[in-house]
Formats: C-alpha cells, structure tokens, sequence
C-alpha cells in the first residue's frame, strides 16, 4: 500500500480504577486540518513503572472528537521516510481530558501482565482504518483496578 509513513509514542500514568469511564489515554492519532485516512499496521505498550505481577487492560478505541491541544502533550510524529512531507495527523499524549470515545467499538484490546510488553502487527488488509474526518482516529488506553504506575503506546500508521 503506497503511502507517507509515521510514527508516535505516548506516556500516561495508569489510573487506579475499573470504571471505563475514567480510563487513561496515552496517545491520540487523529485526522487535521486536511481530513484524511490513517491505516494503522503497528501498535506496541507495556508498563514503563516498577515491574508487578498485575495485568491491566490495553485498548484500542475510535475517537469522534480529538482533545484539544491543551487536554495534553503535542507529539510531532516521526516520518519514517524523510522524503515524505509532515504528517498530517494530530498527535497527544500524556492527556488531561480524555478524547470522545465512539461507544462499543474497542479495535483492539489486550490484557497485559505489568513485566511484559505486546507488539500487534496487522495481516496484509487487516489495518486499523480511520475515517476521512476531521479530529476522527483512534485512542491508546489502558486501566487497572488498583495499580498507578506509568505505561507507553505507540502505534506506525500510513497516511
């Protein structure tokens, strides 16, 4: 699939809670400006704290509304190719507001023991895809019913 590659990583501290409601989001990616589609083929997190043995719940989730710049951290996003143009996503991490979450619909949601790290890659066709839409894309979660200890996400998406 021809495209401009990027990369993005994001830090959060875990909440110490079971409630969905008040999750923690470590990274956003979301169409600006020029509204386009994201195909995300990479996504990797683990807990960056004091190794435990506790298993909190990763998840991957469409967003509706990106936060604004000021709900968290801007993190410019890596071109993998230095020959492409910037990204023309939106990038935060470490957020203070959580995104607009689409209800019911986790692309991708994994429970993960605090001493180890998960790597997804997708099968060939298998990408997450994000609409056309502008502040649309996807959030990188996770909580924990009683551990606070800091965890990383990050995802490679083709625009």
């Amino acid at each position: 699939m021809p495209g401009a590659r990027y990369s993005a990583s994001g830090i959060q501290t875990l909440q110490a809670t079971d409630d969905a409601s008040t999750d923690a989001t470590a990274l956003t990616i979301a169409a600006q400006s020029t509204a386009h589609r994201n195909w995300i083929y990479e996504i990797w997190f683990g807990n960056i704290g004091t190794p435990a043995d506790l298993v909190s719940v990763y998840t991957v989730s469409r967003i509706t509304a990106a936060t604004t710049t000021a709900a968290g951290t801007t993190v410019t996003p890596t071109d993998l190719d230095m020959a492409d143009r910037a990204s023309q996503s939106k990038c935060l991490e470490n957020l203070t507001t959580e995104p607009t979450y689409t209800a019911n619909e986790e692309l991708l949601e994994v429970p993960l023991n605090h001493r180890a790290t998960f790597r997804w890659v997708a099968a060939p066709g298998g990408e997450i895809v994000t609409p056309a839409t502008n502040n649309f894309g996807a959030g990188f979660k996770c909580i924990h019913a009683s551990a606070t200890t800091d965890f990383r996400m990050g995802a490679m998406w083709l625009e």
